[in-house]
């Protein structure tokens, strides 16, 4: 119960008109934002306060944007108070974060969501949905310099979330490609997204961790890599983080050869990590991870294999993991 109120409370702050003839009232907290605080050269930590009063660090991702209300000198530094969606949960966090003033954009360059949400049509249009839609927003940069903002769209009464770039045109922003993604029982439907020059020509990659369901005992999480080609989304790598399929088991135990082939297996439940290796002018990706094998009623896995699996790329995408 809490932390709904916390959660309403904070929602009624930052869907406020960010206009001029809007009043910081005080001590009740921030209303306007002062600026955009637009993270290129890696995540930064920021830490939020918990409903005990505990202090908590998360991550804002590379590429993150996020509105910043007002700032403090602390040691000889400044920090910055910014709203940002912690994707693991779905919800609206408060925070600090170290900043260089020079980092911040103006407030004006860019709309706020109140202003977004009503772009992308049925059923955002409704009001009490459009009330309780929350967006994470990232800049995206293409190897001919133009900037897109991409934003994760998360409304708590949709089955469907929405990963969505805006463009502009003369100053008014415009949707553009869009990829619908799937909300599971388990957990939102991305619950890690951050931005990064993989192919090393310019063009940035969106990298985003989600979470799918096909049956009851088959589910786990992919790691994606998109571009935005011709004005669309391009999949250009996927490879699960983790993959429980157990809704169904060989008759024998089989490993398969090379091992990546046992991913996703049934009877097998696997889980791994991935890291990126420098590449000429980019970055590759490797994964690495374990895949272990069960029989029906029995807990304890019979065997297991291990797998490293470098994934370079061939032009067109990254090597396919399996």
């Amino acid at each position: 119960m809490k932390t709904r109120i916390l959660t309403a409370l904070l929602m009624a702050v930052l869907t406020l008109p960010w206009t001029a003839a809007a009043k910081e009232k005080k001590n009740t907290g921030p209303v306007i934002p002062i600026g955009w605080l637009y993270l290129r050269d890696g995540s930064r930590n920021l830490s939020v306060s918990e409903e005990d009063f505990q202090k908590a660090t998360r991550h804002l991702p590379q590429g993150s944007l996020v509105p910043v209300f007002k700032t403090k000198e602390k040691h000889g530094d400044t920090y910055g108070r910014v709203a940002a969606l912690n994707l693991q949960t779905g919800l609206a966090e408060l925070g600090w974060v170290k900043i260089d003033p020079a980092e911040l954009k103006p407030v004006q360059s860019y709309p706020p969501d109140s202003d977004l949400v009503p772009l992308l049509g049925s059923p955002y249009l409704d009001d009490v949905v459009a009330q309780h839609t929350d967006m994470a927003r990232f800049l995206v940069h293409q190897a001919q310099g133009t900037e897109m903002l991409l934003c994760y769209v998360l409304t708590s009464q949709l089955s469907m979330a929405k990963l969505v770039v805006f463009t502009t045109n003369q100053g008014k922003f415009y949707p553009g490609a869009s990829v619908n993604i799937p909300m599971t029982e388990l957990q939102n439907g991305i619950t890690s997204l951050e931005i990064r020059d993989l192919v090393g020509d310019g063009s940035e990659c969106v990298i985003s961790n989600e979470t799918f369901r096909d049956l009851a005992d088959t589910f786990g999480s992919n790691l994606v890599i998109r571009r935005i080609v011709d004005g669309q989304f391009q999949t250009l790598w996927q490879a699960p983080i983790k993959y429980k399929n157990l809704s169904q088991y060989n008759a024998t135990l089989q490993i398969l050869q090379p091992p990546e082939k046992n991913i996703g297996a049934p009877g097998t439940v696997t889980t791994g990590v991935v890291t990126y290796r420098p590449s000429g002018k980019g970055q590759i990706p490797v994964w690495n991870g374990k895949v272990e094998f069960f029989i029906v009623n029995r807990e304890k896995a019979l065997d297991s294999v291990t797998i490293e699996k470098v994934c370079p790329w061939d032009g067109n995408e990254f090597t396919p993991l399996r």
